[in-house]
């Protein structure tokens, strides 16, 4: 054996604790699997397109902690449209009453981030907005305000004229013509975010709605434009 190939050996040892932590990292990553409820729940308010899942949350290898969930979701036609989790609800239990029998215990947490961990399945009802609308909704409830702010200052403020004016009707018509609901089958594309690298599985999910649903959503929408 020559000093050169002395020299390269040592070389190869030296990156040999590296190359096995990054082994061990690769097989020892988490892996976040996802299981939906059958049943979604949707909506729509002056909050915009709502859509609740409940989902299951299970992980192995190690625990990990998710800072966002969102979701695309998309038309068979193509459309597609992103939801941010806005709150999430975790069930703790159930109580028992001898008046109404078994009653679920909840209680909605932050959704600034949540840990999962090896030992139990999470579950959690998940409330998802559509983030564009918020977007475009605050300028038209910058509009508002600044109008409601001025005519205040004047003290020429009266409730009925002000409901009348042309920034509340702008709103009003913003909030009633972006519904955008579909009758058809709708996949659901789970995008989830954590600080460490991870592996998702089971991230699709899809639901249809047939015309009975359109029709109940656009009697909300109506309501809400009328008020």
């Amino acid at each position: 054996m020559t000093i050169i190939d002395g020299i390269a050996i040592l070389g190869a040892l030296a990156w040999l604790p590296h190359l096995i932590k990054l082994i061990r990292d690769v097989i020892t990553r988490p892996a976040v699997r996802i299981i939906a409820q059958r049943t979604v729940e949707i909506g729509y308010n002056t909050l915009g397109p709502i859509l609740n899942l409940r989902v299951a949350f299970s992980v192995c290898h190690r625990d990990i902690v998710i800072s966002s969930i969102k979701i695309k979701l998309i038309h068979e036609s193509g459309d597609e449209k992103v939801l941010s989790w806005q709150g999430i609800i975790e069930r703790l239990g159930q109580l028992n009453t001898p008046e109404s029998g078994p009653i679920p215990w909840e209680k909605e947490r932050s959704v600034l981030a949540i840990k999962l961990t090896e030992k139990e399945i999470e579950e959690r009802l998940i409330r998802f907005h559509e983030d564009n609308y918020h977007t475009q909704n605050s300028i038209y409830e910058s509009k508002v305000m600044k109008k409601l702010t001025y005519l205040k200052g004047k003290g020429e403020y009266e409730p009925d004229n002000f409901l009348k004016s042309e920034e509340m009707k702008d709103h009003c018509s913003f909030i009633k013509h972006w519904f955008n609901w579909k009758q058809g089958r709708y996949t659901v594309i789970f995008e989830v975010n954590s600080p460490d690298k991870f592996v998702l599985k089971d991230n699709k999910y899809q639901f249809s709605l047939n015309p009975l649903n359109i029709e109940s959503l656009e009697v909300n929408k109506d309501l809400i434009a009328l008020h």
